[in-house]
This record gives structure tokens, sequence and C-alpha cells, in this order.
């Protein structure tokens, strides 16, 4: 995957619009926009639901009676729908959309991709009610039945399966950053999520090997896939909108293969003091350490792209890349956090406090969703060919949003190093954790109102419209 020169295209930045866009985007326009509401309708139940187990924290515990509404169902339907539910489906979306525009792919055959959405979110809605039913697994995102893994992983083939065709016909040998990323994280999903599904659920492995392979499951899951498509995502947005090439284009590509080689090796890092082998456990220090080369090389693309011509200013007046460049960052800052806390020394304080937990959503969250947002607040008027209801309603999501991330992880991350070295309570991060919770539900409705205000104003795909 290297970077062909011989169009005299800019690098790094994606191809200017043309008249054969709007046919590429009309095709997607179904897809996408069943993709992207389902995203939606997920993201706002897993608020809800979210809020309701930050309460049964503080002491809310007859908040739901019965017992499938326990604080453990609770939680993890939350965090299911949160992952497969919001960020799957936006993935989905949003990567079909980036590789059709870069290699002018025309969607020919959309009904298998909605087959893909509907099979991917009926099966998705059985495994959560599963789980309020007390039937689930005891791995972190793979409670739900294992007979609904098979169906997933099919789905996912139908779903994701079109960015890889996408790339193989693009018209030239011109490929793009985004276009890398997206194919590397499509194609390692669904074989890491099938092979986890086989070592722990339909043919368990023995001891330990079960917690080594759930962690490099986890590793790959949400480096890989998610932070895999968001960093896509990136790379795609900052030229596009900030109209210049990306500052250190040419180490892209190192900074693609050193991500796709270190990511999955993390994983041991989190089982540091467990009863495995200490080998593995150091292979999953050096592997998060060697992670800092793909961070370092993203910081210096995005944060050097940015730095230029009053970047930083621009993307503040941007829409999109105010919530692009907020992933941008928090990407930087989960990959430095990642790397010190990985040693043994540092790893001891934390562990078993609320300090993994700020680490994911800081991956998740301050990353990914962050530029989900972004991406969506410039497709959508494209797909769409209306303008986003309410100014007003795109300041308060971002700000509810920002504020309720930066708390969230900020408190966390502080009383995970506290209370591991004072032994300190938790009780001021339960009671903090609604007002979070409260805030992200408020940021994400006001992002629904909108987005579902514009989707029902929808007339017809336009090859140009305003983004912001």
């Amino acid at each position: 995957m290297t970077q062909d020169n011989r169009s005299g295209r800019p690098q790094g930045r994606p191809p200017e619009s043309d008249s054969r866009l709007s046919r590429v985007e009309a095709q997607l326009r179904g897809p996408f926009l069943l993709f992207f509401v389902s995203a939606v309708v997920w993201l706002l139940v897993a608020s809800i639901l979210g809020l309701i187990s930050a309460l049964q924290l503080q002491g809310f515990g007859g908040l739901l009676n019965g017992e499938a509404f326990t604080f453990g169902h609770v939680s993890a339907a939350q965090h299911n729908l949160f992952i497969y539910g919001w960020a799957f489906n936006a993935f989905f979306a949003i990567n079909l959309w980036l590789t059709s525009q870069l290699g002018r792919f025309e969607l020919r055959n959309a009904w298998l991709v909605t087959l893909g959405a509907l099979v991917w979110n009926v099966t998705l809605t059985y495994g959560v009610l599963s789980i309020f039913a007390g039937d689930l697994n005891p791995f972190s995102l793979l409670e739900m039945p294992r007979g609904v893994g098979p169906v997933l992983a099919l789905a996912f083939v139908l779903a994701a399966f079109w960015p890889i065709v996408a790339y193989a016909r693009r018209p030239t040998g011109q490929s793009f950053a985004s276009q890398w990323f997206i194919v590397g994280a499509s194609f390692v999903f669904p074989l890491t999520y099938l092979l986890a599904q086989l070592l722990l659920l339909w043919n368990p492995a023995s001891g330990v090997v079960q917690a080594i392979v759930h962690s490099w499951f986890i590793q790959n899951l949400l480096l890989l896939w998610v932070g895999g498509s968001a960093l896509a995502a990136i790379y795609y947005f900052l030229p596009k909108v900030l109209g210049r090439n990306i500052t250190g284009y040419y180490l892209a590509t190192v900074a693609f293969w050193t991500f796709f080689l270190f990511a999955g090796w993390t994983g041991s890092a989190s089982l540091l003091g467990s009863p495995i082998p200490l080998w593995v456990q150091s292979v999953g220090v050096v592997g998060s350490a060697m992670l800092l080369i793909p961070v370092i090389i993203t910081a210096l693309n995005f944060h050097g792209t940015l730095s230029a011509d009053g970047g930083w200013s621009r993307a503040w007046n941007s829409t999109t890349l105010r919530f692009v460049c907020f992933g941008a960052v928090a990407f930087t800052l989960s990959g430095l956090i990642n790397a010190l806390f990985s040693f043994r020394g540092y790893n001891a304080v934390v562990r078993f406090t609320s300090f993994g937990v700020g680490q994911e959503q800081l991956l998740t969250y301050a990353f990914a969703s962050m530029v989900i947002f972004g991406a969506a607040y410039f497709i959508l008027p494209r797909l769409t060919g209306a303008l986003w209801p309410s100014a007003k309603l795109v300041h308060l999501h971002f700000w509810a949003t920002a504020l309720a991330v930066l708390g969230s992880v900020s408190a966390s991350l502080v009383v995970g190093w506290q209370s591991g070295n004072q032994l300190a309570g938790a009780s001021g991060l339960a009671s903090a954790n609604v007002l979070f919770a409260i805030l992200f539900l408020v940021g994400h409705v006001a992002f629904a109102l909108n987005a579902f205000g514009m989707i029902l104003k929808s007339t017809a795909p336009a090859a140009e419209g305003r983004h912001d």
C-alpha cells in the first residue's frame, strides 16, 4: 500500500468533488442512513442505560425492580450497545462512504449492505435481550450468547466487505492512508472475533489461556477496528476541510504498518501481576511501548497539519473539525497514557482501579465517538440535501459531550491513581458519574434531534452542500 504520485495529486489530500460523486452518494444514501439511524438509536439507549447504571452505583438500586435490571445486566448491555450498536453501525456507514469517495466506487449491490445492516441490528437486539434475561457469558464484550457470534460475523462480512471491494476496484494505482486503515480494520475484526468465540465460548481453552485470548481480542477490537476506522476518518477530513496536505504524509505508511503490527500484542499488558508467564506479560509491555511509533507519527501528521497557517483556529470554526481534532488529540493522549501505564511500576499502582475505565473511555469516546460526530456533520448534509435544523443544538451537543468526556475520563484516571496510591474510596467518583451520564445524555439527545430533523427534511443527495 504505497502512495502513487503519477496522477499528480497532492499527497494525503482527498480528491476534489466532481459530477460523479453525486451518483456514488446516491447509491450509498439508503444503506448509510440505515446504519446511521441505527447507530444513533443505540447511542440513545446506551446513554439511558449508562445513566441508570450510574444511579445504581450511587445507591438507587430500586430504580428498576427485577432481576433483569441488576447493575451487572444493565452495565453489560450498555457496554455492548455502545460498542456493537453505536460504534459499529457508525463506522460501517462512514467507512463505506470514505472508500467509495476515495475510490470512486459505485455500490451496485446495496441490497446486500442493507441485509447486513438488518441482520446485524436484529441479532444485536436479540443478544442484548438475552443479557437482560440472564443468558450471558463472563467475558467483557462477549457477554451475548455464543450463538450470536457467527451471525454477527456473517452480518459484518455483508456490511463491511464493500470497502475492501472499493479499494480493490479503485480506478488508478493511487491509494490513501484512509483506505489502508479501513481495509486493515475490515480484515482484522472478523478473524479475531471468530477466533475469540472459538477459544472462549465454543471450545474453551484451559486455564489462563482464556485470559490471554480475551485481552488479545479486546485490544484488537478497540484499537484495530474502532481505532483504525477513526484514524481513517481523521486522515480524510483533516486535509479535506482545511484544503491542505497532511504534514509529513510520507510517514503515514510507517504509522499504518506499525499500528497494525504492534496494537494486537498490547493486550497482555492488562494482565500484569496475574498468574500468566512473565514473558507473555513482557510481550504486552513491549507492544505498548512500540505502539508509541504510530502514535508519534500520527501526532506529527495531525498536529503538524493543524499548526500551520492558523489551522487550529480554522478547525475551531468548523463543526466537523472541532469534533475531529478533539478526537485526534484524545488519540495522542490515549497512546501516551497506555504506553506509560503498561510499565510494571506504574501499572501496579492503578491495577484494579477505575483507571482502566478511564483509558477505555478516552479511546472509545473522546477519540472514536467524537470523530464519528465530526464525520456525521460533514456527510449528512451531502446525502440528505438539507441543512442542520438548529445551530444551538450543534453547540449544545459539542459542549455537553466534550465536558462530559473530559470530566468522566479525568475523574476515572485521577481517582484510579489516588486509590492505587492511598487506597482511597471511590464514592466521589460514583457521584460525579451521575452528572457526567446526564451530560452525555443531553448531548446525545441534542445530536439525535438535529440528525433526525435533517433526515426528515431530506430531499435528494447533493454533490455539494453545507457541511457545518
